[in-house]
């Protein structure tokens, strides 16, 4: 039986426990600044979640269900039994995602005020390779990451919230994963830079 309603009435966290050991497909839309969005279900997991007729991979797929479960509008319909036409697979256990989101917020909340600049560069460090398997956003990052990128410019190319992408280059940097290299990306040196380089203010 099809289940259908909107997200004031029924927040995504409760509809997911409801359909926690359904198979189907659970299709949300009419979403502030979200495109429409389908996760797929199988008993007790995530099974992939698409915008656009395409599954997004991890990293995009964690922003997208965060931005989801924080939505208090938006339309919903649940169809059993349907499956991705697709090979991808998250396998994420549905009892443990808002837990693991809520956790994410409350970091993203207490470490705010210390995200660097939307247009601070960074560069990956040389010990930043030894570390992809732990750090996936680091691994999609690396290729712009060696070049020098702002967090806007990373937010642009990996489809991400500017927010999580400056809280990962925050938790890199104290890592010693990724530098900043005192510029900014208008062009203009940052305040670091020019001290750096003798300009004068």
């Amino acid at each position: 039986m099809a289940l259908f309603g909107s997200l004031n009435a029924l927040p995504l966290e409760e509809l997911l426990q409801l359909l926690a050991h359904k198979e189907g497909a659970l299709e949300i839309w009419n979403l502030k600044d979200i495109p429409a969005t389908t996760v797929y279900l199988k008993p007790g997991y995530i099974r992939s979640i698409d915008q656009h007729g395409k599954p997004l991979e991890a990293l995009a797929a964690k922003a997208t269900l965060q931005a989801l479960l924080q939505a208090r509008e938006g339309s919903f319909e649940f169809l059993p039994g349907a499956k991705p036409k697709h090979k991808v697979r998250l396998n994420w256990p549905v009892g443990k995602v808002p837990l693991s989101t809520v956790t994410l917020q409350d970091e993203l909340e207490r470490y705010r005020p210390y995200f660097p600049p939307p247009k601070a560069i960074f560069k990956a460090s040389a010990v930043a390779k030894k570390h992809l398997p732990e750090e996936s956003f680091l691994a999609k990052s690396l290729p712009y990451l060696e070049k020098g990128v702002s967090a806007e410019g990373l937010s642009k190319a990996l489809g991400l919230p500017l927010d999580l992408v400056r809280f990962h280059l925050f938790r890199l940097e104290r890592k010693g994963l990724v530098q900043r290299t005192g510029q900014m990306e208008s062009g203009r040196p940052g305040l670091l830079g020019q001290l750096l380089h003798g300009v004068k203010l």
